[in-house]
């Protein structure tokens, strides 16, 4: 079967504790997910980040070098990943392995349905606690958490009028109030970046 490369986009974060964007590109077969994918997403991320702290030229043979680049590479953890172009709101419900006694929602922000299926797996995973510690440096426990999830739903959910207009009255609600309003500033902010420029008066409503 033919193997394509596919771009994704990865924040990492290493043991200095400063984060860092790259780009990466992993080989994968066209029909497969980015679930898929995840685990080689991780390990070229990390490969990525560590190539630009270790200097092949210091090195004597390419297996010492190959070796401390490994080595390295197990130092940076995982922040996020996405694909690249403009994202859209999703809202999903699932939960962990078979206990679908706790179902778990919320939104995420995704340009395709593919990605927002692997960003609700990993949304749930974290609010389930099965997403922690090593499995954001080790690729396969990664993937094994994010495998482990169980996605009932994973819908387009575009921010609507009354939506907004709400979350602006909050805002100017907390204000007068004498509140603090940061959180409340940086949910508009969100919402209004996501506006369809479809939507009958939410364009306007959003430059009010």
């Amino acid at each position: 079967m033919i193997r394509i490369l596919k771009s994704y986009i990865a924040v990492m974060c290493g043991p200095a504790g400063i984060d860092q964007t790259v780009d990466v590109e992993v080989e994968s077969l066209k029909s497969s997910s980015m679930l898929d994918d995840a685990g080689d997403i991780l390990q070229a991320a990390q490969k990525k980040c560590a190539a630009t702290v270790v200097d092949y030229d210091s090195f004597t043979s390419d297996s010492e070098y190959l070796n401390k680049l490994d080595a390295r590479s197990a130092e940076y953890h995982v922040v996020s990943i996405r694909k690249p172009g403009e994202p859209v709101r999703f809202a999903y419900e699932g939960y962990v392995g078979e206990n679908d006694e706790t179902v778990f929602s919320g939104p995420v922000l995704a340009v395709d349905a593919d990605e927002a299926d692997f960003a609700a797996r990993w949304g749930i995973a974290l609010q389930a606690g099965t997403l922690k510690g090593t499995a954001f440096l080790d690729p396969d426990l990664f993937s094994e958490a994010l495998e482990a999830v169980e996605v009932v739903r994973c819908d387009e959910h575009p921010v609507s009028l009354p939506e907004l207009v709400s979350s602006a009255r909050a805002l100017i609600s907390a204000h007068d109030r004498g509140e603090p309003t940061s959180d409340l500033i940086d949910e508009l902010a969100v919402l209004t970046a996501l506006v369809p420029a479809q939507t009958a008066g939410a364009g306007a409503a959003a430059k009010a």
